[in-house]
């Protein structure tokens, strides 16, 4: 199995500290490694150095770069644009499949949190024989819910096909906090977590099909991998690529569709209040991410800074300060997910140096 470890997100919601240049891939936000190397560490536990791939924006090409030494830098797959999520995962199939047409590949998220590691490689292993049993199929790996959640998209189940295995009825878009209760009340369906598991021509083959302009442009990248004019055609080509999810391009609409239910201690690290609440054992205790720091009646907030000075806060409950040399957010923890907004109005504000 060919594993892909996608890093071309920008992560806006963990502004200040996730920018277009260093997103919060590239980021020590969980310990003291950054979650790009963490996921690199996962795919080893699977898969030979040489089966390993990491996808990324030529933006930040450079601490990509950086992150993944001599090992894995054969195995670098470089977007020259940012196209979204089809375009990307359309190019690591190409890019595979110009040397494995029939592999299996696996294309996972660098900026999760999965505390279970060897049942996440268990569950990996599971996908791939499944895939090897199911090879026209796609699979998704979603997550058993732990509670009702309006922040993620779900998979709904049909029958159970194998242990762990089920064919997918639908996808639904984040629900409201009704919608989310029913799903989990009814036990038949799973976080989509955006991992996937599929043969490399099989996904082509569903690109020839539902993104026909798509693939034809992939096909002409394809051709010129290996050549003198990669780099040229790449450039040229990929660009024009559509804007669009891979869900709604190709997921969806796939008809023979798997999935497996994980618990694996997954979460995705979205915004400051899921990564406050991933790092603290209650809800309620602080985190504390800086140098020095005094609390005085403060709960449920998270304090993080970069720079090196003393954090002092009085009477606070459920507040996020973060600090970089250059910005300032202080925000309520349950409106976290709105810090994308103040990217658009920077971006509005061509105030480009903060983005």
């Amino acid at each position: 199995m060919k594993i892909v470890i996608r890093a071309g997100g920008v992560g806006s919601r963990l502004w200040p500290v996730s920018r277009f240049n260093k997103p919060k891939q590239l980021h020590p936000l969980l310990s003291n490694k950054t979650m790009l190397q963490e996921a690199i560490e996962r795919a080893l536990l699977v898969a030979k150095p040489e089966d390993i791939y990491v996808s990324g924006n030529i933006r930040f090409e450079e601490e990509i770069r950086n992150e993944l030494g001599a090992v894995l830098e054969n195995n670098l797959i470089i977007e020259p644009d940012r196209r979204e999520t089809a375009a990307a995962i359309g190019l690591e199939a190409v890019y595979i499949a110009k040397k494995y047409p029939q592999a299996i590949v696996a294309s996972l998220g660098s900026d999760h949190a999965i505390a279970k590691n060897k049942e996440f490689s268990r569950i990996l292993r599971l996908a791939e024989n499944t895939i090897k049993k199911y090879p026209q199929d796609i699979l998704c790996i979603g997550i058993k819910p732990s509670q009702p959640d309006v922040g993620y998209g779900y998979i709904e189940l049909n029958k159970k096909i194998a242990s762990e295995v089920y064919a997918v009825k639908s996808f639904k878009e984040k629900p409201n906090k009704q919608k989310a209760e029913e799903f989990f009340a009814s036990n038949k369906y799973l976080w989509n977590a955006n991992m996937f598991v599929w043969r490399a021509d099989t996904l082509l083959d569903l690109f020839k099909k539902h993104l026909p302009k798509m693939y034809q442009d992939l096909m002409i990248i394809k051709k010129a991998i290996g050549t003198n004019q990669e780099k040229a055609v790449l450039h040229k080509i990929y660009p024009r690529l559509e804007k669009i999810a891979i869900d709604y391009a190709i997921i969806e609409k796939a008809q023979k569709i798997l999935a497996i239910s994980a618990d694996i201690g997954w979460n995705d690290i979205g915004d400051w209040a899921r990564l406050k609440d991933q790092l603290a054992e209650k809800e309620e205790e602080n985190v504390v991410k800086t140098k020095e720091y005094i609390g005085i009646d403060t709960k449920n907030s998270l304090i993080y800074s970069e720079k090196n000075k003393l954090i002092a806060t009085i009477g606070l409950e459920n507040i996020i300060i973060v600090e970089t040399d250059d910005a300032l957010l202080v925000c309520d923890k349950y409106r976290s997910a709105e810090v994308k907004k103040i990217q658009e109005i920077l971006k509005k504000k061509k105030k480009d140096k903060y983005i």
